[in-house]
């Protein structure tokens, strides 16, 4: 079934306290949206209004036609995949992803033994039925956690940071696992995430979201290119602000140490750390007019607190904001 989930002006306060304002936004079927932003911006409240865990105070929520804003959480098509695996301990891995079958009371318990068995070979955890929880790396527990949800046929998959507690080694190996599979499911997913590479690498489409509200929406390297308000530049971005209206990208800026006819714009900086990152270096700027600092690379071999100009050499170059939020 090929159904758009639709979010319309959804609000959510905690007595007088907003946490969300007037949020709309369309997930397609088969759709990963990445939702980034800092701590305590409301990602996670958003999700438990999706999945029915909070009331919303105003708006709503369809999928397909169908209005489940006040639906419960059990009744909805919908599945939210936490932080932690969150599995019972006292129940097989076999148990465990049955049991995503048990709650919404779908099949007899040989069908839904038989439909575990297959999710478990899909998540590449075939022979590990009779393990409980255990007895796996928080990798494999995030798996059968993933085959849980997944054996419910949800309309759309919640993801709350699921790769947070997963060390950096298996956490690039998972998180592009679990979109391959999201994407050969066709589910549409809501991946929440404060890391912005993780949003560029698992989204169709991101979300900024900060101060309660959609700061930006668009394909990940558009929102990277074309920041459409000053908190997306300095936040997903990476770049010099120019006041409230523009901002200008790292890789047009250059490090010179006299100014040249060709440079368009330029800003007095001064040379306050070097490191070297894959045999390159690169140097922090200071930028005391704009009260910035910027990381740029650098073919000289600078010294701390060198004097020079952080220059752009066109007008195009410059981004000039479509909002200002």
């Amino acid at each position: 079934m090929n159904e758009k989930i639709v979010i319309k002006k959804l609000s959510k306060s905690y007595g007088e306290k907003c946490i969300i304002s007037n949020m709309s936004l369309t997930i397609e079927q088969g759709e990963i949206i990445s939702v980034v932003g800092p701590s305590g911006s409301g990602k996670s409240t958003l999700l438990k209004c999706l999945a029915g865990l909070e009331p919303v105070s105003a708006g709503s929520i369809k999928v397909g036609e169908k209005d489940i804003t006040s639906m419960q959480a059990n009744q909805r098509p919908i599945v939210m995949m936490f932080q932690q695996p969150l599995l019972f301990p006292h129940m097989t891995v076999l148990e465990n992803v049955m049991s995503g079958l048990s709650f919404k009371r779908k099949g007899t318990k040989a069908e839904r033994k038989e439909q575990a068995a297959n999710f478990l070979m899909k998540v590449g955890l075939e022979g590990y039925g009779k393990n409980y929880p255990y007895e796996l790396s928080g990798g494999q527990q995030q798996r059968v956690a993933l085959a849980r949800a997944l054996i419910t046929n949800p309309q759309l998959m919640l993801l709350d940071e699921p790769f947070s507690s997963i060390d950096n080694e298996k956490r690039d190996e998972l998180r592009l696992w679990v979109r391959n599979l999201l994407k050969e499911e066709g589910i549409a997913s809501l991946f929440i995430t404060h890391d912005i590479e993780e949003a560029m690498l698992m989204g169709d489409r991101v979300v900024v979201f900060a101060e309660q509200k959609v700061q930006q929406i668009g394909k990940p390297m558009d929102v990277y290119e074309e920041p459409a308000t000053p908190f997306v530049a300095k936040f997903y971005s990476d770049g010099l602000l120019i006041g409230k209206d523009a901002f200008i990208h790292s890789k047009k800026l250059t490090l010179v140490k006299e100014l040249s006819e060709d440079c368009y714009q330029s800003h007095a900086g001064k040379v306050v750390q070097k490191k070297v990152k894959h045999g390159s270096l690169f140097y922090d700027i200071q930028i005391e007019s704009l009260h910035q600092k910027l990381t740029l690379p650098s073919m000289e071999n600078l010294e701390m607190g060198e004097h020079l100009w952080v220059s752009v050499k066109k007008e195009q170059d410059i981004v000039h904001f479509k909002n200002s939020l």
